[in-house]
């Protein structure tokens, strides 16, 4: 399936899982502040011209030095927000754990799946389940999640 018209997003939010689906990929966030103890998944801001899937494999390589080809990001859907729309995107990465390292300057770390810790984004209580239907069932598309603040 090819990605729905992204023109109007800023920003990537990604969630990485491991061979066998049953962890993910996060990052301990120290910025920006309001995100600051948190922990999130792996994305950024689009930098001019990009793709979904070619900002979500440069900031994945940036913050995880793991290289996801962009041909291997599924795009789950989008956060529709007032400060910029977010692209959802997924990946499974079928190489070891071990391949992740921090890069740019926050800890990353694989969390199992249930229970998710109590310091993640309140939003990946639902979008992590999301991701994880998207890579292992087609018939889901996308989901646009809505906020008006």
């Amino acid at each position: 399936m090819s990605m729905p018209d992204y023109t109007t997003q800023k920003y990537t939010v990604a969630f990485i899982f491991n061979k066998d689906l049953s962890k993910v990929l996060l990052i301990h966030k120290q910025k920006p502040d309001w995100q600051k103890g948190f922990i999130n998944g792996v994305g950024g801001k689009y930098e001019e011209g990009e793709t979904p899937g070619q900002c979500v494999a440069r900031e994945t390589k940036e913050e995880t030095l793991l290289e996801i080809p962009e041909k291997n990001w599924v795009y789950a859907g989008v956060i529709e927000q007032p400060q910029g729309n977010v692209g959802i995107l997924t990946a499974q990465y079928s190489g070891p754990e071990s391949d992740a390292s921090q890069g740019d300057h926050e800890k990353i770390e694989w969390f199992t799946i249930d229970p998710l810790p109590k310091n993640v984004m309140p939003n990946l209580r639902f979008l992590i389940p999301v991701c994880l239907e998207k890579l292992t069932n087609d018939t889901l598309t996308s989901v646009t999640i809505t906020y008006d603040q």
